[in-house]
């Protein structure tokens, strides 16, 4: 753990320096595109000095043509030139602009300035561009501010961020400008301190207005695209940024600042990581670090595993040999005692067939139809093809063993309960065990005097699954007998299936008009599991199964 996270951590550093680093080009691919167009003011104001500011529009745009500006200048809105005007000769302006478009502008916006700076030349000619014709920009307190500073300076200043008069459709950005004054030595110039401005020698302003999403993509354009995002903001007004790429962009690294001071003006850049292609992979070395030293440790907690599982192992298997033992003789034990059963009940079968059978053909027909429901119940015993099984349908193929099918329904009362396999196989077998006791020494017995089966579903007040109470009442001719001295291997059979595998309870009580037995136990799901089967206590066939002259 130790050397994977040093190799993630070593990684992460690496990673956070690399983003520093293309973090820091793009900002300088951004500032050095802004300097190109200042480099090409420098170059306009030369050309422009030769006719002293009144180049004309022909030679204006024979000259921004050698520079490409579609190809090598993107990002900047125009180059132009404003010129410098008292207030009251300002409307010279609006015939220079007639001279050159060929269109008539109005000059605008109010001021109470002693000075005009409207713009009389701006290409190329687009239509935002046209829109800015006759606007004075020294009326505007921000371009004014730049102004000032330029020529107090004397070299290029940039203004705050500003809404350029090009944006006259919806799609708007915030803009700013770049001033670089013009000196002309002809004797119109406007000389000596006057206002805020105090120009001397000034006759104009070499400009260039820039809207600042366009310039900084153009700028992160010109080389492979950069997996940086950024916000560029004016250090002084940050509620307007210049060009905001963060929004939107999932924090993949620490928010990274640098602040440029460029032309008089100082901006902010923030920066974010926007490359997640890489994903896990750049961090590919920890994790194979990791999963390597994992593999190693598994290998050798397996190695030691392995050993302490053949001890294991030989444990369980003395463990399943001493079981399976102990199953193999108690179902020896339960098969003896089941064919005893079988030849008991057969012959009572054959005794309740033959007291109602007036000749040999009826007794056969009783005695094969009193045998074929004993079959139907063993088949439910050995399994069932139902996920559930009626309660009056087991019980009533049980006692057609000893009574005839419409006896058999009389004696059974209670409403319609469905059980499932597991309880359906149990209940069968406790009631086998109840049949065949009444048939030996009961209600159904030589000396019986009737059976009736009824029983009820009751809600428990808790929300558990409901409870079937099932009474079976046993009647006799003459005295109950006693208790038997012992219990048999058949009530042991009941109990251990009535708690084991229904989960419920048994409550005797002989009487002195019979036997009556309470088998209580919840109606479980069709989807419920059986519980762990108890087991059964194994003793000596001779200790349970003698002759019962005392009944069970």
């Amino acid at each position: 753990m130790t050397m994977t996270y040093l190799v993630h951590d070593a990684g992460k550093r690496r990673r956070q320096v690399a983003f520093e680093r293309v973090a820091d080009l793009a900002v300088d691919r951004v500032v050095t595109r802004l300097m190109q167009h200042v480099v090409v003011l420098r170059a306009t104001r030369g050309v422009m000095s030769v006719e002293d500011g009144r180049l004309p529009r022909e030679d204006f745009l024979r000259f921004l043509d050698t520079l490409e500006m579609s190809r090598d200048l993107s990002g900047i809105q125009g180059i132009g030139f404003a010129r410098l005007l008292r207030t009251e000769d300002a409307l010279q302006a609006l015939d220079e602009v007639r001279d050159q478009y060929g269109v008539q502008v109005v000059l605008h916006p109010a001021t109470d300035q002693p000075y005009r700076t409207p713009v009389v030349l701006l290409e190329p000619s687009s239509p935002r561009n046209i829109a800015a014709l006759g606007f004075d920009m020294y009326a505007d307190p921000t371009r004014r501010a730049a102004m000032d500073l330029a020529v107090a300076t004397g070299t290029a200043q940039m203004s705050a961020p500003v809404e350029l008069v090009q944006e006259i459709t919806a799609d708007k950005q915030t803009g700013f400008l770049v001033y670089l004054p013009f000196h002309s030595a002809a004797p119109a110039a406007i000389r000596g301190p006057a206002g805020a401005l105090s120009p001397t020698g000034v006759s104009g302003f070499v400009y260039a207005p820039f809207r600042g999403a366009n310039l900084i993509r153009a700028a992160l354009a010109s080389t492979p695209r950069f997996p940086v995002a950024m916000r560029v903001v004016d250090t002084a007004d940050p509620t307007r940024p210049l060009y905001d790429g963060l929004a939107g962009v999932k924090a993949t690294a620490p928010l990274l600042e640098r602040k440029v001071d460029l032309l008089g003006r100082q901006w902010t850049f923030q920066l974010r990581g926007t490359d997640v292609a890489g994903g896990p992979l750049q961090r590919l070395d920890s994790l194979l670090l990791g999963a390597i030293s994992m593999l190693f440790a598994v290998t050798a907690g397996y190695a030691t595993a392995t050993r302490q599982q053949e001890a294991i192992q030989a444990r369980a298997a003395a463990r399943s040999a001493r079981r399976e033992a102990e199953s193999r003789g108690l179902m020896l034990q339960e098969m003896t005692h089941r064919i005893k059963n079988h030849i008991a009940r057969i012959q009572s079968i054959a005794r309740q067939s033959a007291r109602g059978a007036s000749d040999v053909k009826t007794f056969t027909a009783a005695f094969d139809a009193r045998l074929q429901a004993m079959a139907a119940v063993q088949d439910i015993l050995a399994g069932t093809h139902s996920a559930r099984a009626d309660l009056r349908a087991i019980l009533l193929q049980e006692l057609r063993q000893g009574l005839e099918a419409d006896e058999a329904a009389r004696c059974l009362d209670g409403p319609a309960v469905l059980l499932n396999e597991r309880q359906s196989h149990a209940l069968a077998l406790v009631i086998h065990e109840l049949v065949t006791n009444a048939m030996k020494y009961g209600g159904l017995s030589v000396n019986g005097a009737g059976l009736s089966v009824r029983w009820v579903v009751q809600e428990q007040a808790g929300g558990g699954p409901p409870l079937i109470h099932l009474d079976w009442l046993e009647s006799l001719n003459g005295p109950a007998l006693p208790p038997p001295a012992a219990t048999g291997f058949g009530s042991r059979l009941i109990e251990a299936s009535l708690t084991g595998e229904l989960g419920g309870s048994l409550k005797r009580d002989l009487g002195p008009d019979g036997l009556r037995v309470r088998l209580t136990f919840p109606i479980c799901p069709e989807t419920d599991q059986p519980p762990p089967e108890p087991p059964l206590p194994v003793q000596p066939e001779s200790a349970t199964e003698g002759p019962r002259p005392q009944g069970r």
